[in-house]
This record gives C-alpha cells, structure tokens and sequence, in this order.
C-alpha cells in the first residue's frame, strides 16, 4: 500500500476525519534516518491493510502541523485512533519494531 502525502490542507480529511486508524510520518528531504525509515514503513503497510499510512514534510507541506505536534527531531511517527495520538516513535526504526508497535497499538 502506498504511504500518502499529506499536507496541512489535507491533513483534517486524509487523517483526523478517516476512520482508519492513521499511523502518520513526519519527515524533511534532507533528512537522512527519514529517507532509511521510508521503505520500512512502506513494507508494514502491506502488513497491515486497514491502517491509513501517510507522511508530511514538515519543512514544506507541513509547518502548521508540525508544529501543532511540537516536533523537534525526525523522523517521528505517530498512531492516530478516533482522532488521537495512542503512541509516539521517534527515529528511524527496523521493520521488526514498527510492526510491533504498530500491532501493539491498533
């Protein structure tokens, strides 16, 4: 499943308003562990098909709501459930410990 692109536009639709529960990626180009978690979380979305995957770039797309969740390092992931954050992860991560946490949490 593809990892969706949010903005600070979309954010409201694509994650607070779906009923999925949203795990939510906030990352930046130049950032290198952010490129490293990419493929991870791509390959826990195929784990895990009733999860919405999305991510924002928090120098970009994303400033509002980056701040708004008061982050100062990246990468950093949250679950989002009925609107919100469950559980909180921070840096890049391998594929065992995502899912993990994922699962733990959905």
């Amino acid at each position: 499943m593809p990892i969706k692109k949010v903005t600070d536009e979309t954010y409201k639709k694509e994650v607070l308003d779906n009923p999925k529960t949203t795990v939510i990626k906030f990352q930046a180009d130049f950032c290198g562990p952010c490129h490293q978690l990419t493929p991870v979380v791509l390959k826990a979305s195929e784990s895990f098909p009733d999860v919405n995957f999305v991510s924002m770039e928090i120098d970009k797309d994303g400033v509002e709501t980056a701040t708004e969740f008061g982050i100062r390092s990246i990468p950093q992931m949250f679950i989002i459930k009925n609107r919100k954050v469950v559980s909180q992860k921070v840096g890049a991560l391998d594929y065992e410990t995502v899912t993990a946490w994922i699962k733990a949490n959905v």
